[in-house]
């Protein structure tokens, strides 16, 4: 008997030895968290992602491009002081942050060159909040727009400066009165399923003789461009439908067959100080867009069946 218990203790030792040298694949990893909100997602390095994250990541090259492996799970940001939620994963080479509510809901942007930084100001949840772009190229490096303000990395210093929003708004064209604007008035079809957001005034003069009716001044835009602005366009699709965008996403999605209408007028790229958004709402039943920057405009455009699609970029507000 005793024989028999010193070899069960001696087959135990062994075995244990066996699984401490043992390949980890043979063995049952914890299960990884599960991705959130209900996002499907997958694993990277070994982390599990949810998918707007994960998008992100591989368009940067995964594990071999400038972010690498993740570092630590994925998990909920503070919310931002401008009242945007968010997820974030941290990598070896900077972070992705996704948007789960707000404006930009479902967007996720990187912040590589200068997320040390960022993360001094406090992340998402400090007075920059939420990255709502990628960071575009520079003479001298990059610069990144968050909702708060920007991050600048210099090449030649190897440093990272930040701008808070109302600099950057006194740095453009500026809310001031000498500023030239322009109204930008919602129009509707005298069927009233199809709306004009236009401030040209041939465009104007068009759709008065289409007996189009105006409904309201949704904000101001600028007749001269800006520092960080972009004109604003007006297309009318194949089917007869208009729309006003600003962004390339925007402009991509009219297609080949779209007519161009001219610029109605120049907006922001980013978020400043005293500025309003223009939104770009979406009936999902006919297709047809409507861009509005006023509390009535966007109860209009529920109770119509609209849907809010994107910031098509950032105006004066209406008086």
């Amino acid at each position: 008997m005793i024989d028999g218990q010193v070899r069960m203790i001696r087959g135990a030792r062994a075995l244990g030895a066996w699984l401490a040298l043992a390949p980890t694949g043979l063995l049952a990893a914890p299960a990884a968290p599960p991705p959130a909100a209900g996002v499907a997602g997958d694993a990277a390095c070994g982390q599990t992602l949810s998918a707007p994250i994960l998008s992100e990541w591989r368009a940067l090259g995964g594990e071999t491009g400038r972010l690498g492996c993740p570092t630590d799970r994925e998990a909920d940001t503070s919310a931002s002081p401008q009242g945007s939620g968010g997820r974030a994963a941290t990598f070896a080479g900077g972070t992705v942050v996704w948007h789960t509510s707000g404006p930009r809901a479902g967007q996720a942007y990187s912040v590589v060159a200068c997320y040390r930084r960022y993360f001094q100001f406090g992340g998402p949840g400090g007075w920059l909040g939420l990255p709502i772009n990628d960071a575009e190229n520079t003479p001298d490096g990059q610069r990144q727009m968050f909702e708060g303000g920007s991050l600048t990395y210099s090449r030649s210093l190897d440093s990272c400066d930040e701008e808070h929003g109302a600099q950057i708004a006194s740095a453009a064209l500026g809310l001031d009165a000498a500023a030239a604007k322009a109204p930008l008035d919602l129009f509707r079809a005298p069927a009233g399923d199809d709306f004009e957001s236009i401030a040209a005034q041939n465009a104007t003069a068009r759709a008065v003789a289409a007996q189009y009716a105006r409904v309201r001044t949704e904000a101001l835009v600028f007749a001269e461009p800006g520092r960080d602005m972009a004109p604003l366009k007006l297309y009318e699709a194949a089917s007869g439908a208009h729309v006003t965008v600003a962004t390339l996403q925007g402009e991509r999605a009219q297609g080949d067959g779209a007519t161009f209408y001219g610029v109605q007028g120049y907006v922001w790229t980013h978020p400043v100080a005293g500025a309003v958004g223009l939104k770009q709402y979406r009936n999902i039943a006919t297709g047809r867009e409507m861009l509005i920057a006023t509390a009535q405009g966007e109860a209009d455009a529920q109770a119509a069946g609209y849907v809010f699609e994107r910031i098509e970029g950032y105006a004066a507000p209406a008086p």
